[in-house]
């Protein structure tokens, strides 16, 4: 079953990217929606340190910055946090 899901999803975003061209690698991405950017330096430094207060986001990144690793879950976890 997960082989089959994996390689389905593969296929898909290997076709729609195909279809969508470079507009996915642009930041308002192949829909060309506008999405409000935070540039706050304090919140950025919380994340890095693992001091979000979620604390899913904050135990993986509480281990990459004491081990240097990050199961890749966790980094679509912290990176969906973002």
């Amino acid at each position: 079953y997960w082989v089959m899901f994996e390689l389905i999803c593969r296929e898909y975003f290997r076709f729609w990217s195909l279809a969508n061209g470079n507009a996915i690698f642009q930041l308002e991405g192949p829909m060309k929606m506008k999405q409000p950017w935070s540039q706050d330096r304090e919140l950025l430094q919380r994340w890095k340190e693992g001091k979000t207060g979620m604390p899913l986001v904050d135990a993986n990144m509480r281990e990459m910055l004491h081990t240097g690793f990050m199961s890749n879950r966790g980094r679509q976890n912290v990176a969906s946090y973002l």
